[in-house]
């Protein structure tokens, strides 16, 4: 393996024993699509235990001002996670893709913070997640554009890095086009081994706020904020109603405990229409409920590139549903969740994204 392909699995951080060890199993015949599949009792969860501002409007006023007083107080840190190639945008770093007038999503993501900031007169420690494909070009974007005006706010850290299997279980090559990040369920061990969990917490933060750079829906809110501090919650998802044809990780009774199950975990016989709403993959943590070890369970996935299939192993963050006090909170879709996955979507979403954040 050549130096500069040796340096750069290093700086982010890849664990070849854990790989190594995920490549037996596959090789082995212990790792497939079926593995991914839950074994246990699944069982669509009551509408009562979510949630929903609209429907019990009785504590809202005290909600709001619990979490108005906990962000006045210091005690919110937000973590965007950019880590994505938008490969269907011609393989671009997504974060720095225009949406509007020339704004980024990652633009519009800070300038939603800095008006928060300005709002509470405070000052949100912001940390981004960013993927050996994103880092270089998201450094350069931030610094062309002075930071926009949140350099003192801004810590960067990475996702880790692994690499391709063929489906013969031979590493793909070129070595460079093997590279993938393997998982947004990454975030808690590199926040955790950056140093900056650690950090916020000891500089007095208590809660943390979750989401992927291209859900520009996903502010901070008092509202869902408070609900979150008033539960004492470890782990709140915000979580949204299905339309017809929706498909995706939702919340479910695994063996009689509520959890986030992704989409390719449900038995094929589980009527995944039973369950009226989606997870987003917004969440808000307890900082404290992070600092500690998990085991995230690490799944099989197939992807293409070009016309050769491919295999990875991935975690995700949804998983510390597992493990975490969980609570679940029904948000507005309309307001709190712009999924943008084509060109398309942005052409679509242009207008009302700019008429909802301008």
């Amino acid at each position: 393996m050549e130096k500069e392909q040796m340096d750069i699995l290093k700086k982010y951080n890849y664990d070849e024993k854990l790989f190594g060890n995920l490549r037996k199993k596959y090789l082995a015949g212990e790792f497939s699509d079926k593995n991914n599949i839950l074994k246990a009792k699944i069982e669509p969860p009551e509408d009562a235990e979510f949630f929903n501002p609209k429907n019990d409007i009785s504590q809202n006023e005290k909600l709001k001002n619990l979490g108005a007083d906990t962000i006045k107080n210091g005690k919110l840190g937000v973590v965007i996670v950019n880590g994505g190639m938008a490969t269907r945008f011609g393989g671009v770093v997504k974060g720095i893709v225009e949406v509007y007038d020339g704004k980024s999503f990652l633009q519009i993501k800070l300038e939603q913070i800095k008006k928060v900031n300005q709002k509470y007169n405070v000052s949100i420690p912001i940390y981004l997640m960013n993927s050996y494909a994103t880092e270089e070009a998201t450094l350069e974007h931030l610094k062309k554009n002075s930071w926009f005006g949140l350099e003192n706010s801004i810590k960067c850290f990475s996702q880790f890095i692994a690499k391709r299997l063929n489906t013969d279980g031979s590493f793909v090559t070129p070595e460079n086009e093997s590279y993938y990040g393997p998982g947004h369920g990454d975030f808690i061990f590199a926040f955790s081994q950056s140093g900056y969990l650690a950090d916020f917490i000891n500089s007095g933060g208590e809660h943390i706020w979750y989401s992927n750079v291209d859900n520009l829906g996903a502010t901070v809110d008092k509202l869902i904020f408070g609900y979150h501090i008033y539960k004492n919650s470890e782990m709140t998802v915000e979580l949204a109603q299905k339309y017809p044809g929706d498909k995706g990780g939702a919340p479910a009774g695994v063996d009689g405990h509520l959890e986030i199950v992704e989409q390719f975990k449900f038995p094929a016989d589980f009527n995944q229409d039973l369950i009226s709403v989606f997870n987003t993959a917004t969440y808000i943590f307890k900082a404290k409920a992070l600092n500690k070890k998990f085991e995230l369970p690490f799944y099989y996935v197939e992807k293409k590139i070009g016309d050769k299939k491919v295999i990875q192993f991935e975690r995700l963050a949804g998983d510390l549903s597992l493990f975490l006090k969980t609570k679940y909170i029904v948000v507005n879709r309309e307001e709190r969740f712009f999924p943008i996955k084509t060109p398309q979507d942005l052409e679509n979403s242009r207008a009302k994204l700019k008429k909802r954040f301008e």
